[in-house]
C-alpha cells in the first residue's frame, strides 16, 4: 500500500467502495475507450505483480466490465494504485471489475478480475447475483498470505486465496 494510500485509509477508504458503478459488455464498441483504460491499468500493474511473484491479470478483456461512474469519496485520485504512474488517475471512470463470467458456483455464480481503489489490491472477485441496485463482490487477493490477517475473513466463494475483501457497489 502506497504512503499516500495509508494516509487516506482511516478516513475515506470505505467511501470509495460505496461508489456507483456501471456494468456493461466489455466488447460493446460504445465502451471501447473504457476497455482501453482497463487494458492500460492491467499493463501498468502486471510488471509490478510479476516482480513481486503475484499472479498476473489477463490482457484479454472480455465478458462484463464495471467502472466507477460516481463517488462520494473526498479522495478524487487513485492514490492507492500499485503503479505510481496511475496514482493521479481519477476515481470516476476507474475500472473495478472486468472479465466477469459465469462460474456455475451456486452462492457466487460469477467471477472476474478486479481492483479495489480503497486498498490498491488486485483481486479475483466472486460476484453474487445483483439484488436490486446493489452488486456484492468478494475479492480474493491476487497473492497468497501465509496466515489470515486479523480482521480479514477467509474466502468461501470458490477461489483459492485466503484473504477476502467484501464490497457492496451501488449499481447504475
Amino acid at each position: 500500500m502506497s504512503d499516500q494510500c495509508q494516509q487516506h485509509a482511516r478516513s475515506d477508504v470505505q467511501d470509495v467502495a460505496q461508489s456507483e458503478v456501471e456494468v456493461f459488455d466489455c466488447n460493446d464498441p460504445k465502451y471501447a475507450s473504457v476497455k482501453q483504460r482497463i487494458l492500460a491499468y492491467v499493463r501498468a500493474v502486471n510488471p509490478i505483480y510479476r516482480a513481486q511473484g503475484h499472479p498476473l491479470y489477463s490482457e484479454d478483456i472480455s465478458g462484463l466490465c464495471a467502472v466507477v461512474r460516481a463517488s462520494e469519496s473526498a479522495r478524487k485520485q487513485d492514490v492507492c494504485s500499485p503503479s505510481q504512474s496511475l496514482r493521479q488517475e481519477p476515481i470516476v471512470g476507474l475500472p473495478v471489475i472486468w472479465n466477469i463470467r459465469a462460474t456455475g458456483y451456486k452462492d457466487w455464480p460469477y467471477r472476474g478480475d478486479s481492483y479495489s481503489p480503497s486498498s490498491g489490491y488486485g483481486a479475483i472477485s466472486c460476484i453474487k447475483n445483483p439484488s436490486g441496485d446493489k452488486l456484492l463482490t468478494k475479492g480474493c487477493r491476487r497473492w497468497t498470505v501465509e496466515i489470515p490477517l486479523i480482521g480479514s475473513e477467509p474466502c468461501d466463494c470458490g477461489c483459492s486465496a485466503i484473504v477476502c475483501d467484501n464490497y457492496v457497489w451501488q449499481r447504475k
